[in-house]
């Protein structure tokens, strides 16, 4: 069964979902923007048996406070970290996709001793052109209108990176894109500003990096890999939406890596 709670901040409420035994190794997963934590429940499902799962949804999305900004990713790191220690979690297995890897980078710099290990999935180790590109697409808002137009743009943008092949997951992503279509373009503007691959450098625990072949952001993995080539590396299936289009692959990577078996 996976259970949801809140966890305090100083600005506001952080909703997460968690299952699994209480006194088992913690693990902990940050989504993709503009997904929420409900991207994990499969992937923890599948973990529940051995580790204690707990996915957050970072501010702005899913049923996390609304912030007035997300000025860097450090603002999203902070509050993260303000729930784990609400929640008494002194140390975790952090697991990061797209977005949210880059924020578990910014905890993994920030607070020295939080995490046991890390696993990246998509790491945006993108050089000043690639940011350049990737803002007229992932940083542009759909900028809401009276006669719904924007979301036809939401929708065709779901498609395109990968969850028109489940119905299911279509519609709820576009739920999770909507409630987050003020903070969708913060959070994309604050991941092109971040220095992932110095950041990647200084990570000094046990790393797996995770990508699929028909990831957007496929052509950066062999990128991350050649910054940290000590690093475990996992391929996978499912587009941009691996813990959904492939939640066996994904845990059993994870479980791989984490146990050693």
């Amino acid at each position: 069964m996976i259970l949801r709670g809140f966890a305090d901040s100083r600005d506001g409420q952080i909703h997460y979902r968690t299952g699994g035994a209480p006194d088992a190794p913690v693990v902990a997963f940050f989504h993709q923007t503009a997904s929420s934590s409900a991207m994990w429940e499969r992937v923890i499902e599948r973990l529940a048996g051995d580790f204690r799962c707990i996915a957050f949804d970072t501010p702005g999305f899913g049923a996390s406070f609304q912030p007035e900004s997300i000025p860097d990713l450090v603002y999203c790191a902070d509050r993260i970290v303000e729930a784990l220690d609400d929640l008494s979690i002194p140390s975790v297995h952090a697991c990061g996709h797209h977005t949210g890897g880059c924020v578990a980078l910014e905890v993994a710099a920030r607070y020295s001793g939080r995490f046991d290990s890390l696993t990246l999935i998509g790491p945006v180790v993108a050089n000043e052109a690639e940011k350049a590109e990737y803002r007229k697409t992932f940083v542009r808002p759909f900028t809401v209108d009276a006669e719904g137009a924007f979301l036809r743009t939401a929708w065709d943008y779901l498609r395109m990176i990968g969850a028109g092949a489940d119905l299911d997951l279509h519609l709820r992503e576009m739920v999770d894109h909507l409630i987050a279509h003020r903070t969708m373009p913060m959070a994309f503007g604050a991941v092109w500003e971040q220095d992932v691959e110095a950041l990647l450098k200084a990570v000094n625990v046990p790393l797996m990096l995770m990508c699929s072949e028909t990831d957007v952001l496929w052509p950066l993995f062999e990128r991350a890999c050649a910054v940290r080539p000590d690093a475990t590396r996992s391929i996978v299936g499912g587009w941009d939406f691996q813990p959904d289009r492939d939640p066996d692959g994904v845990a059993d990577a994870l479980r791989r890596f984490l146990t050693g078996k």
